[in-house]
């Protein structure tokens, strides 16, 4: 069982995905660690990633499939006492979905649900724009829904908070912007395939966190899977 979460910058995907792993008893993965790991392991791949990070550049999908495809067959092989992954943020593009398809397809495998975390927009930009860091000891606050004790002060050493550059509303508003244009055709892939799943994300944690279990319920049900 291999499973996709799809949701734009705020949706809360990394929260949900910690949640609905070990409940499916899946693979969190998400191509951020993926890079970390194999740069950190100095592996074939992996060196040819960090040279592309390292240039500012988005590494190539060929790259990027060839990393998380390494990681699927330990998965498949036995390594990993896992029952499948599931995809956080990836893949990113219909070429990356085409490649991610014929990794699976190479080991008869395949998808079984793609879950979109929807939240309005107007709601995105208020939630990464609460966002406060600490710049001395990296602890992240929300001025709505995580306030440190004393406004502007972080709990943890008593430095003085800040904004980070993109979460501002216009830089937020960007960012939003290329993620729905570039969203928008894997959505459509995906969703001419019948594996893709809407959920309400503009909720409490839990009522989200149990929209998901039911789709994926519901989705591996009629897969017969």
């Amino acid at each position: 069982m291999h499973v996709i979460l799809m949701g734009a910058q705020g949706a809360g995907k990394g929260t949900q995905a910690e949640r609905i792993a070990p409940q499916f008893d899946l693979l969190h993965l998400s191509t951020g660690e993926l890079f970390r790991a194999a740069v950190k392991h100095e592996t074939e791949l992996g060196v040819l990633a960090k040279g592309f990070l390292d240039r500012g550049e988005l590494v190539p999908d060929e790259v990027t499939i060839g990393i998380v495809d390494a990681r699927l067959q330990e998965v498949a092989s036995g390594a990993i006492a896992k029952c499948g992954a599931l995809f956080d943020g990836f893949p990113r593009t219909p070429a990356q979905a085409e490649g991610l398809d014929r990794a699976l397809a190479s080991r008869n495998d395949h998808i079984a649900a793609v879950i979109e975390i929807r939240v309005p927009r107007e709601k995105l930009i208020v939630r990464l724009s609460g966002r406060r860091v600490c710049p001395s000891c990296g602890a992240t606050y929300h001025l709505e829904f995580n306030a440190p004790q004393v406004e502007g002060v972080c709990d943890r050493c008593g430095s003085a908070l800040v904004q980070r550059p993109d979460d501002t509303p216009d830089a937020i508003a960007r960012r939003l912007d290329i993620y729905f244009a570039q969203t928008e055709p894997l959505l459509n892939y995906y969703d001419s395939r019948g594996l893709l799943k809407r959920v309400d994300g503009d909720g409490e944690i839990d009522s989200v966190t149990d929209a998901i279990v039911s789709a994926l319920i519901s989705a591996t049900v009629n897969q017969g899977t």
